[in-house]
């Protein structure tokens, strides 16, 4: 069995190289798509840039770098963040708490 020298990737699990190449072309083309509906009236785009910002931001270490490089650079910004993240994870807590009342 061979031993990786460099460790994980990250947070993508080992993939075979074709698959992970595909996955990082679909997750750029879908930014591209996303920046030119973006642009163009009556395309939406977001949903595209957000889905390939999610998939390339799992594949690429490079991207997880610059990401990691931000927050450290921008601590308000990432104070923002994580308060964002925790109010949704208490507000979805409240919600399957309050549908498991409900249905009692």
């Amino acid at each position: 069995m061979k031993s990786d020298a460099r460790g994980s990737r990250g947070l993508a699990r080992k993939r075979h190289h074709l698959v992970r190449l595909a996955l990082l072309t679909l997750g750029w083309g879908l930014l591209c798509l996303g920046f030119i509906g973006g642009l163009l009236p009556g395309i939406p785009g977001w949903p595209f840039g957000v889905a390939g910002a999610m998939i390339v931001y799992v594949e690429s270490r490079w991207v997880q770098r610059k990401v990691r490089r931000f927050r450290h650079r921008h601590p308000k910004l990432d104070q923002l963040w994580m308060r964002a993240r925790q109010w949704i994870r208490e507000r979805k807590r409240a919600r399957r708490q309050n549908g498991a009342q409900a249905t009692k």
